[in-house]
């Protein structure tokens, strides 16, 4: 009999499928002056996909750390959450380079495109030194790429989190509840600009919220709530009178849900996760996951199989959308484009996404190792896919030569003999004409008395 250190848990294949979802989502709903926004699952109501995001990654770190905590211990497992919290840091500060890398390109080409995203990135460029100071210690986060730091100071709590569940599980939940609460009594803040003192959109004492909720389900610290048909209905009613407080299309023509909407607003703030918006995420979920449940097989179809595979490689899929979503966002920029005319940027942001991930979950099998023998190089057979690989060898083997350094036009003339200055003493004529063309001249050739020697060998 194996040991359980060596039992592979499947995926949760409903957890990968809404996180899948989620990312789709947030790319869609990241891109600037996209009409498509406004039908996305995130006007009706308002939660939306980052609460979605962020919870299903607090589940799946139970299922992923837990695991870890259990096996190994207390240390080594916050040795392992420490090692994910690195990859974190190390993806927010390539996706903020990738970002500034193509916003330089995008207003090289059109010096008026990206202005919005241009002066979200302007501290960095006007303040580059100290802005690299702040940027690796966290106090710099721009807008739009601000997600994953705050996943990272979650991950941070995540050790005493377990630690506390150990004494007991009420002390864990205790834990989170009182972040949160400090947070909204103390005001706790972390500074995202230092220049104007923008504090960061996404507050982690308040989004810790999501997060362990997700954890505490995945831990089984709470119990996934059975189908109710009472509580179902209550779910439905409080979605139902949450959608206008989101949708222009409500609050507009009810002003009495107006000034409601208004009065009450701090419960519906989204960098502080106001307690209406955390309630209405819970009950949304409550009705798509019962939904789900009444039609399990529906995830094994191939459009479903599409969704999960983008789930299975969040992170990187999470990077690859938020650029995607900018440069959309310049495609788009002064467009004033509508629902079909934007249809092609939305598709092919999606598309890129897809074909990504089949690409790293296909790299993630490791096929190189899976093959078998290789077959014989043979240009007698399956002559489409060899042309394909000449080609591509040939593009890697000519590629190092476009970073070669420049050679100067009139690098042949470097072998010419420079005629030397004529230090011979002239007569008086020679002399006087000598000064009107020292006189005239903008530069003048001056030996030195003491010329410097160089050694043979720096």
């Amino acid at each position: 009999m194996k040991s359980d250190s060596t039992t592979t848990i499947p995926r949760n294949l409903q957890l990968d499928f809404f996180r899948g979802l989620a990312l789709m989502i947030i790319f869609i709903n990241h891109m600037p002056f996209n009409p498509w926004f406004a039908y996305t699952p995130s006007r009706l109501g308002p939660s939306d996909a980052a609460e979605t995001f962020v919870f299903l990654s607090g589940f799946a770190a139970a299922i992923a750390f837990g695991r870890s905590f259990r096996q190994a211990g207390l240390t080594l497992g916050s040795v392992r959450v420490l090692f994910r919290c690195g990859q974190i840091y190390l993806a927010h500060i390539i996706l903020f380079l990738l970002m500034s890398t193509l916003l330089v390109i995008v207003t090289a080409w059109d010096a008026d495109s990206a202005k919005w995203q241009l002066d979200n990135l302007s501290y960095f460029f006007d303040h580059t030194q100290d802005a690299l100071l702040a940027l690796v210690s966290l106090k710099y986060v721009p807008n739009f790429i601000d997600i994953l730091p705050m996943y990272l100071v979650i991950m941070l709590w995540l050790p005493m989190v377990w630690a506390l569940s150990r004494i007991h599980r009420g002390l864990a939940v205790l834990f989170s509840i009182s972040l949160y609460a400090g947070a909204h009594y103390f005001g706790w803040e972390l500074t995202a600009d230092p220049i104007n003192n923008r504090v960061w959109y996404f507050n982690p004492f308040c989004w810790q919220l999501v997060f362990f909720t997700g954890f505490a389900f995945g831990s089984g610290w709470l119990p996934i709530p059975p189908f109710s048909r009472p509580l179902m209905w209550l779910c439905l009613a409080y979605a139902v009178f949450c959608y206008p407080l989101e949708n222009a299309f409500g609050y507009d023509r009810l002003p009495w849900f107006a000034a409601f909407r208004e009065q009450w607003e701090p419960l519906l703030d989204k960098s502080h996760l106001g307690i209406m918006r955390y309630l209405h995420f819970l009950a949304m979920t409550y009705l798509a996951s019962n939904c789900l449940r009444k039609h399990p097989r529906w995830l094994q179809s191939a459009a479903a199989g599409q969704f999960i595979t983008l789930g299975q490689q969040s992170l990187p899929i999470f990077m690859l959308g938020t650029c995607l979503s900018f440069l959309g966002g310049v495609l788009l920029d002064g467009e004033n484009p509508g629902l079909i005319d934007s249809a092609w940027v939305n598709l092919a942001g999606l598309g890129l996404m897809l074909l990504a991930a089949q690409l790293l979950n296909w790299l993630d099998r490791k096929p190189w190792k899976n093959a078998g023998n290789a077959t014989a190089f043979s240009l007698d057979t399956e002559w489409p896919k060899q042309a394909m690989l000449a080609f591509g060898l040939a593009f890697l083997t000519i590629a190092p030569l476009l970073f070669l350094q420049a050679q100067p036009a009139d690098i042949g003339m470097a072998a010419a003999p420079i005629p030397e200055p004529d230090l011979a003493i002239s007569g008086p004529e020679e002399l006087s004409a000598d000064a009107e063309t020292l006189n005239t001249e903008e530069v003048a050739f001056q030996p030195q008395e003491n010329p410097i020697e160089l050694p043979d060998t720096l």
